[in-house]
C-alpha cells in the first residue's frame, strides 16, 4: 500500500552450492531437524536476477508428502514488504512466542499439504538485494520468471509439479502480471494451475468507489459525506479514463482521506481495531526481534544483511505503478482456465471486499454475465462466495486485511479449494 496504508542453532549446516554470479551470491542451504526452527524441513537461499540483484527465498517442505504435494508461492505486498511477515504472522509454519526469541508451531500453516515458498520480491525487498530497482509490473514479471527458471534448476524435484501463486495486498498487482507472463511465455517446467489474490489492489478504477460503499455500510461515515465522496470518486474515475494518472491519484486519495481522517480514525486493515502503530497499524516488532538474532541470521546465511518489514526505497520506485490496472490480466488468467480465487476479509478497509467485488463483476471472460448475476452461497461460518467454472470471489467473515492471521482455519480451507477445485 502507499506510505499511509503500507501494505512480515544447534545443528549441522549443509552448504549445497556456493558461487559468485554477477556479484550476487547464489546459495541454498538445507536445515534438517533444527531445534530453532522446530525441525521443519526447509531451504533458504538467493537466486540472482541478471546483474541487478538477487531474490531471497525460504522454502518449507510439505508436512504431508513433499515428493508429490504441490508447490505454492506466497508474495506479500507493500510494495516492498517482506514475505517473512506472512511467514511468522499469517500462514507460515511458525508463530513467535512472547519472548520474541523462540517459536511455536502454527497448526494452520499452508505447508500442511503443500510445499510452501516465500519470496522477498521485488528486488531490494526484505533480504533480497538490488543494484537496480524495478519500476513497473513488466519488470517485476520478467524478473520473477527468471527466478522461477533458476529455482526449478536448483530444485529439479519440482519439475512438472502442480504450481500455484498466492499473496495479498499489492500482490493484487504482482500476481496477475507475473501469472499472465508465465502463461504467455510458457517454457517453465511447472504445471501452473491457479492463483489466489487476498485483499488485493487490482484495479483502482473499480476499487476506489468501494471505499464509499464500504464506509457507509459499516457506519464509518454519514449519508452527507457519503454523497460527497461518491461525487469525488466519479471525478477520480473520469481522470483515470483520460489517462491523467497523477491527477487521478491525488483526487482519489483526497476522498479516501476524507473518509479516514489524518491520522486514520481506525486501523485501515481492520476497522474493529485502533491504528496504534504507524504506518502498519500493527506492532510487528516481535518479528524484527526474532529474525534479528545472530543465530537465526547465521542459520539463514544472512548475517550482516539488512532486513526491514517494508522497504521505502522499493516502494518509492514503484510509485508510478500504483495506478496500473491489472484487471485485464486477471481476466486473461480466467480465460486461460487457471483456477482463480479473489478473496477478501470483510473487516479490511484499505482493500475492502466491496472494491474486490466490483473488480470481480467487471472482469471480461466467457462466464462474466452469469457470474455477475449469481447470488452468494454461504460457506459454513467461514464466509460467502460466488463461484462459476474456474473463478471464485470469496468474502471471508470477520477477517481484516490479513485473512490467514485473523481466520487461519478458513484460509487453510481456501488453499485446499484452490489446489483441489472449489467444488470439492
Amino acid at each position: 500500500m502507499n506510505k499511509l496504508f503500507a501494505v512480515i542453532l544447534g545443528c549441522t549446516l549443509l552448504l549445497l552450492a556456493s558461487a559468485k554470479i554477477n556479484n550476487n551470491v547464489r546459495f541454498e542451504v538445507l536445515h534438517d531437524h533444527n531445534p530453532v526452527f522446530l525441525n521443519e524441513s526447509y531451504y533458504a537461499g538467493f537466486e540472482p536476477i541478471d546483474t541487478r540483484g538477487s531474490l531471497f527465498y525460504w522454502l518449507f517442505e510439505s508436512r504431508n508428502d513433499p515428493s508429490t504435494d504441490p508447490l505454492v508461492v506466497w508474495l506479500t505486498g507493500g510494495p516492498g514488504c517482506s514475505s517473512e511477515l506472512a511467514l511468522f504472522v499469517e500462514n507460515g509454519p511458525y508463530k513467535v512466542n512472547d519472548d520474541n526469541a523462540t517459536l511455536r508451531i502454527n497448526p494452520y500453516s499452508w505447508n500442511n499439504n503443500a510445499n510452501l515458498l516465500y519470496v522477498d520480491q521485488p528486488l531490494g525487498t526484505g533480504w533480497s538485494t538490488a543494484s537496480q530497482l524495478e519500476k513497473d509490473e513488466d519488470q517485476i514479471a520478467a524478473d520473477f520468471y527468471t527466478f522461477l527458471q533458476e529455482f526449478v534448476d536448483t530444485f529439479p524435484q519440482y519439475k512438472g509439479r502442480d504450481f500455484f501463486i498466492t499473496g495479498e495486498s499489492y500482490a493484487g498487482h504482482y500476481i496477475p502480471a507475473i501469472s499472465a507472463n508465465i502463461v504467455k511465455q510458457g517454457g517453465l517446467e511447472l504445471n501452473f494451475k491457479g492463483v489466489a489474490i487476498g485483499n488485493g489492489l487490482m484495479s483502482v478504477y473499480d476499487q476506489y468507489p468501494g471505499y464509499a460503499t464500504f464506509a457507509l455500510e459499516n457506519n464509518l461515515i454519514d449519508e452527507t459525506l457519503y454523497k460527497s465522496v461518491v461525487e469525488g470518486f466519479e471525478v477520480c474515475q473520469g481522470l483515470i479514463k483520460k489517462g491523467l494518472k497523477e491527477l487521478a491519484y491525488v483526487e482519489c486519495q483526497t476522498q479516501v482521506t476524507r473518509i479516514l481522517g489524518n491520522p486514520p480514525k481506525w486501523n485501515v486493515y481492520d476497522i474493529r481495531l485502533p491504528c496504534t502503530y504507524q504506518p502498519l497499524c500493527y506492532d510487528m516488532s516481535y518479528v524484527d526481534d526474532f529474525i534479528g538474532q545472530s543465530n537465526v541470521e547465521k542459520i539463514l546465511g544472512v548475517t550482516g544483511r539488512p532486513w526491514a518489514e517494508c522497504n521505502d526505497t522499493v516502494h518509492t520506485a514503484l510509485t508510478a505503478d500504483w495506478m496500473t490496472d491489472l484487471a485485464d490480466d486477471v481476466s486473461y488468467l480466467i480465460n486461460s482456465t487457471l483456477n482463480v480465487i479473489i478473496y477478501h476479509g470483510d473487516k479490511d478497509f484499505i482493500c475492502n471486499w466491496r472494491g474486490g467485488e466490483a473488480v470481480s463483476n467487471a472482469l471480461y471472460w466467457s462466464g462474466a454475465d452469469d457470474f455477475k448475476n449469481l447470488n452468494y452461497t454461504t460457506l459454513g461460518n467461514y464466509g460467502e462466495y460466488k463461484h462459476l467454472d474456474n473463478f471464485t470471489f470469496y468474502r471471508v467473515y470477520n477477517a481484516g486485511h490479513m485473512v490467514p492471521m485473523d481466520q487461519p482455519e478458513a484460509a487453510l480451507d481456501m488453499l485446499g479449494k484452490l489446489i483441489n477445485g472449489w467444488s470439492t
